[in-house]
């Protein structure tokens, strides 16, 4: 009598990506058990099975990643005499875990920058430390596939997303979801680059965008400053889009921000609650 529960893991792998029945699989680790001979243990005909649905070995080392795009940071690059490689710093959630990650190739940082918040299957990656904290390496040997969205609950619903207060989000890097009262706002322009948004700065008689270089002529976009608070402080905001509503002021707001040079950088607004902090007459 073989016994599955060797290679649970396994099987876990292969209905990922395949309908097949426990009962199916068992069969075919069975089938080509016998065909060896007894060559091979119940776990190693599972894993040569695993491969006609294309779970590769390096799968049981290091199990695929799923989770939601927190983050992704600025496009860098390699140093060396060689061409360079882009690379990006980014984080993952899921409903237990953050998981933070570099990855290398323009291919992944294509598909990291242009999916934020969405849920993608990270194989063939290895472990690594990033600065104080461990976390996985994405190279151009990975894969990085979009999963349909109901793979996970929204990116609200996942408690490592969340922060517990402000103070937190300055306190901590990366990006987090938080909720936050609005104090106060006021606008004001500045000049930014036409591809991406940011701030530019005039160097002698030319522009330069942090991201992008020299560029011609930047663009006159408004910027929205904040006073937002919490039980744990008061905390000055900047946010470099259009607000989900005219006024928020006083309104209480679920975003996702991250801390620089002592203020909190808003990148997205989720949702303005219904709620109005009004004090009685």
């Amino acid at each position: 009598m073989v016994s599955s529960e060797e290679y649970n893991d396994v099987y876990k792998l292969v209905k990922m990506r395949s309908d097949i029945s426990r009962e199916e699989f068992d069969n075919l680790v069975r089938d080509l058990m016998n065909k060896t001979e007894g060559k091979l243990s119940p776990r190693a005909a599972a894993i040569i099975v695993a491969r006609r649905f294309g779970v590769e070995s390096y799968d049981l080392f290091y199990p695929p990643i799923i989770g939601r795009i927190v983050e992704v940071g600025p496009v860098r690059y390699t140093k060396g005499t060689q061409e360079r490689t882009p690379f990006v710093l980014f984080s993952i959630v899921d409903e237990r875990r953050r998981v933070l990650g570099v990855a290398f190739g323009e291919h992944n940082v294509e598909i990291l920058r242009s999916n934020e918040d969405n849920v993608i299957m990270i194989r063939g990656y290895t472990k690594m430390r990033l600065e104080k904290y461990s976390g996985i390496k994405v190279t151009e040997n990975s894969v990085i596939e979009i999963l349909d969205d109901t793979t996970l609950p929204p990116i609200t619903e996942l408690k490592p997303a969340w922060a517990e207060s402000l103070k937190f989000v300055m306190e901590h890097r990366g990006a987090w979801l938080v909720k936050a009262i609005v104090l106060e706002e006021i606008t004001s322009e500045y000049s930014a680059c036409p591809l991406c948004g940011k701030g530019v700065e005039m160097v002698e008689d030319s522009w330069y965008c942090p991201e992008h270089g020299q560029i011609d002529q930047p663009v006159t976009e408004r910027i929205w400053r904040y006073l937002l608070a919490d039980s744990s402080g008061v905390f000055q905001a900047i946010y470099f889009k259009e607000p989900p509503k005219d006024r928020l002021k006083d309104k209480e707001v679920i975003i996702k921000a991250y801390s620089k040079d002592e203020e909190i950088y808003i990148m997205r607004f989720y949702d303005v609650l219904e709620t109005e902090i009004v004090m009685s007459e």
